[in-house]
């Protein structure tokens, strides 16, 4: 018997070693969006002080196509072993199960949380020229106007915060506009020809600024450090509503915990680097870390919220 204890023993050093070794070379985090918006900036910022630490370089590929599908399903079919990563967002993680009638990867099943990175506080925004200052000012004048107010969406996102507002708001009569990207959407506005979108903030900021573009209202929990006098539609009357664009770092389903928290402890120290936040602040982006099992949490809270705001507007599944 104590012989064949340690030949068994023997037998398992190898998967031990492998296990002890990780990571033992390069790691892969996918973006599933195209180079150079906010998921991408994010990721790549993370991924780049990843590497240190790790003691392995940290690539950061962009799968662009099809609202974040081709990309999220590529990490939820690769090997559970810790080296491909997904930038994870709202779309991918949350919202596309609830609007498309087949998905070639179930989120809630084939992927799991990493890191809750960063987040963006959504903001309602008029033109100037619309002359209401506030969310109620709004309401009154949508509801004395019938079909005089027109929302742009850019995506399945931000159709879906307007469609929160409207179904928390006790129903708003308002016709929505499609466009094929936030900067048509933004010249439109600007133009008065659309006159609301409830958008990430950033992208607006230098409107704000001029004077131009009209901040009512900001979708958080909390007000947005660089708008400061905005206050939040909770604090404007809609009671219940909260909205943020947000990137974390998720893994393919199986990914040994010993691993996802190792990654969620470099993370967050990598949160803590006064370089990291001022670039995060710069692009009006928030830093949260926090352990897997908070992402995990968050990922249910979101799939439960968009869910219900998909059913509250009676979108049918594409």
């Amino acid at each position: 018997m104590p012989r064949r204890r340690t030949l068994l023993a023997a037998l398992a050093l190898p998967a031990i070693a492998r296990a002890e070794a990780w990571p033992a070379r390069p790691l892969r985090v996918v973006v599933p969006f195209a180079p150079g918006g906010a998921t991408d900036l994010i990721a790549r910022l993370v991924a780049e002080r990843l590497a240190t630490p790790l003691g392995q370089q940290v690539a950061v590929e962009n799968r662009a196509g099809a609202f974040g599908i081709l990309g999220a399903d590529a990490v939820a079919k690769a090997p559970a072993d810790g080296y491909t990563l997904l930038a994870a967002s709202p779309g991918p993680m949350a919202v596309n199960p609830y609007v498309y009638k087949t998905l070639p990867y179930d989120p809630e099943r084939d992927l799991c949380g990493v890191s809750m990175v960063a987040t963006i506080p959504y903001v309602m925004i008029v033109p100037a020229s619309l002359g209401v200052s506030s969310v109620p000012e709004f309401l009154a004048l949508a509801r004395a106007r019938p079909g005089a107010i027109n929302f742009a969406t850019s995506g399945m996102a931000s159709r879906l915060t307007v469609e929160m507002f409207r179904a928390l708001a006790g129903g708003v009569p308002m016709e929505m506009v499609q466009y094929r990207g936030g900067a048509p959407a933004r010249t439109d506005l600007l133009a008065g020809r659309i006159q609301l979108v409830i958008e990430q903030a950033p992208s607006f900021l230098e409107d704000f600024r001029a004077g131009t573009l009209r901040p009512l209202a900001v979708g958080g929990a909390r007000r947005f450090a660089l708008l400061p006098e905005v206050p939040t539609l909770q604090e404007a009357g809609i009671p219940g509503y909260e909205a943020a664009a947000w990137l974390g770092y998720a893994a393919p389903a199986g990914t040994p915990m010993t691993v996802r928290r190792r990654l969620a402890e470099e993370i967050d120290r990598i949160l803590l680097l006064p370089e990291v936040r001022e670039r995060l602040a710069s692009w009006g982006a928030e830093p949260v870390g926090g352990p897997p099992e908070a992402m995990d949490r968050l990922l249910a809270a979101e799939r439960a919220r968009w869910q219900d705001v998909v059913r509250r507007a009676g979108i049918e599944r594409e």
